[in-house]
């Protein structure tokens, strides 16, 4: 059986965008401390997202 990790920026109050959908209060994953993001996707063999944030990721141009 294959594990099932879940990896989600999430704000104490439980929120992983603001109300108008912006996501500015995150890291960014390219200017300094990637909190472990590329060492978690390099053990990642499958990604699942929504819809909403696939658009938002599309929008960054090169996938990270």
């Amino acid at each position: 059986m294959r594990k099932l990790k879940l990896y989600s920026a999430a704000s104490l109050d439980n929120k992983i965008a603001r109300k108008d959908g912006a996501i500015d209060w995150l890291p960014d994953p390219n200017a300094g401390e990637g909190y472990g993001y590329q060492n978690f996707l390099a053990t990642v063999d499958t990604l699942l997202m929504g819809y909403k944030t696939y658009e938002v990721c599309v929008g960054f141009g090169e996938w990270p």
